[in-house]
């Protein structure tokens, strides 16, 4: 099997990482799994896994909205780890399509996301706005540019856009044909220099990253 297998682990999980990655580890050397990936881990995590089963791939939230993984980059480059990014779009904001809170289905988490709350959300809108004119200047959508950025961050780097679309699937991956420029980058950043506006996650239920 060509595949790997996720681990995320549980805050207070009675269950030691290094037992989780020796269980996998068993399972790569009778070859019925192929690599071993973590999801939602921190720096101390993903080290103690990695001593006992090298970790090919961390997975974590990343997009031009949400930035606070770029700390743990540092580890995942010594150590050889990839990084998968999931929702690279700001959970469909950058796509264009944000309404505000409350005008989802009511078992949407957009509904109590502080980015889509009153005050951050209008800074949000304002913000893909804007990156409508370097994308506009590339001749492609603020979600392709986004996604170009992501890729742009680093080799290791692979974003995981969702969609029903067939349409957006061709366009989001022609995000890798896209080459930025060290002024198309500085542009990016000036928007949004270290993401958007709100939390990630409203107080209480922020990932535990040890």
């Amino acid at each position: 099997m060509d595949a790997a297998i996720g681990c995320p682990r549980p805050i207070n999980s009675p269950v030691a990482i290094e037992d989780v990655a020796g269980t996998v580890k068993d399972l790569i050397d009778a070859g019925k799994v192929k690599y071993f990936g973590l999801s939602e881990a921190g720096p101390r995590t993903i080290r103690r896994a990695h001593a006992v089963q090298p970790v090919s791939v961390l997975q974590t939230e990343y997009s031009l909205f949400e930035r606070d993984v770029e700390r743990l980059f540092p580890t995942l480059q010594e150590l050889g780890v990839g990084f998968v990014a999931y929702s690279p779009l700001g959970r469909g904001f950058i796509t264009g399509t944000a309404k505000p809170a409350g005008q989802y289905d009511a078992t949407d988490m957009r509904n109590t996301d502080p980015r889509w709350q009153p005050g951050n959300f209008e800074k949000n809108i304002e913000a893909v706005g804007r990156l409508g004119k370097p994308a506009a200047a590339k001749g492609i959508t603020a979600s392709r540019l986004a996604l170009a950025w992501l890729l742009a961050q680093g080799e290791h780097i692979v974003p995981i856009p969702g969609t029903r679309s067939a349409a957006r699937v061709r366009e989001n991956a022609h995000a890798a044909d896209v080459a930025l420029t060290d002024a198309d980058l500085a542009a990016i950043h000036e928007i949004l220099p270290t993401g958007g506006f709100g939390a990630r996650y409203a107080e209480g239920h922020v990932p535990d990253w040890v």
